[in-house]
């Protein structure tokens, strides 16, 4: 028979902080006509976490991987370009980029942000049109940066209360 955790159904302060960082994001985007605010809202859940503090730390790290990463899938494109080798840049220019990648989250304290500054390149370098590699890259940081403030705000301005181990 299955057995429910009825704990399991309840809702902390994190999850409804997290909820409302969401919900502004998707608000401020609508207000500013700025497009989608899947990048921003998923930055605010991402940066949330137990207080401002952990928030911050968290967030500063996420901007600074995703600003790792989009230098490095726009300077591999830049490569490609110059040396006009698509598959050997493509195939070695990623294995190194990744390994530079993750090299340098870890040399500047930034490990919590490898998954997603791994992401924000894979995507920059192999989605994004040619034209518009550079452009996106910088709107991606930027939408870091709104995703990680208005959690930093969130997480300020709600009252905390403990938190359940699974909501950690």
């Amino acid at each position: 028979m299955l057995h429910l955790d009825k704990e399991k159904f309840r809702v902390g302060m994190r999850t409804t902080k997290s909820g409302v960082a969401v919900g502004l994001c998707v608000l401020l985007f609508k207000l500013l006509d700025r497009g989608s605010p899947m990048l921003a809202g998923l930055a605010s859940v991402f940066a949330l976490r137990e207080d401002c503090s952990q928030s911050l730390h968290h967030g500063i790290r996420r901007v600074g991987g995703n600003t790792v990463a989009g230098i490095l899938g726009v300077t591999l494109i830049a490569v490609k370009d110059f040396l006009g080798l698509d598959f050997s840049v493509d195939f070695f220019g990623t294995i190194i980029a990744i390994i530079i990648l993750i090299t340098v989250c870890n040399i500047l304290d930034m490990s919590t942000a490898i998954v997603g500054a791994t992401a924000t390149f894979l995507v920059v370098f192999y989605n994004i049109d040619d034209t518009e590699k550079i452009t996106y890259a910088i709107q991606r940081v930027l939408d870091t940066v709104i995703g990680t403030s208005i959690a930093i705000g969130v997480n300020y301005l709600l009252p905390g209360s403990p938190q359940s181990p699974a909501e950690n």
